[in-house]
């Protein structure tokens, strides 16, 4: 029974840092809930490995990375779909998004979002998780330098998006 309870132990100190990082890729919190499940369902039919790894956590964060872009994949292909079926129709964008509060850190957020999935996803585990790079480098799979670039590319391109909202001063 200890890896039962090793691996819960694992799965609920970081079950928040997978949801926030499913959301934040996905942008839904119902997505992000079942990407979430998947991944500690997928982690409990392994437990007896997981447990044994050197950085449980990161090895479930990167499930929870390549599963949501398996996700946003399914998302953008059901999308093309959609429009290949109906190219006159055009999908109205939601209007209260627009509208949202001009609180920094939720526009922050949206700016984000606009991000390319590496960047979005390396940026928010440094400046959101507060993950070390080699952390980083475990949870994505990423190299290190490609950690490095992403995380500069998408620090300038928020930077950049933010100055065209003049959100930030020059």
């Amino acid at each position: 029974m200890p890896t039962v309870q090793t691996f819960n132990a694992i799965a609920a100190t970081v079950r928040d840092r997978l949801y926030r990082l499913a959301l934040r890729m996905t942008g839904d919190g119902g997505e992000a809930e079942d990407v979430v499940q998947e991944v500690l369902l997928r982690g409990w039919q392994r437990r007896e490995e997981i447990v044994r790894l050197d950085n449980p956590p990161a090895w479930l964060m990167r499930m929870t990375h390549n599963r949501a872009i398996d996700r946003l994949r399914l998302r953008e292909s059901r999308r093309r779909n959609e429009h290949a079926a109906a190219p006159g129709d055009r999908c109205a964008e939601d209007p209260y998004r627009q509208v949202e509060s001009e609180d920094t850190l939720q526009h922050i957020h949206r700016l984000m979002a606009r991000l390319p999935t590496e960047q979005r996803t390396v940026l928010h585990l440094r400046e959101v998780e507060g993950m070390s790079y080699r952390e980083i480098v475990s949870a994505t799979g990423l190299t290190m330098d490609q950690v490095k670039v992403y995380l500069h590319r998408g620090r300038t391109q928020l930077r950049q998006l933010l100055l065209n909202e003049k959100i930030v001063e020059r």
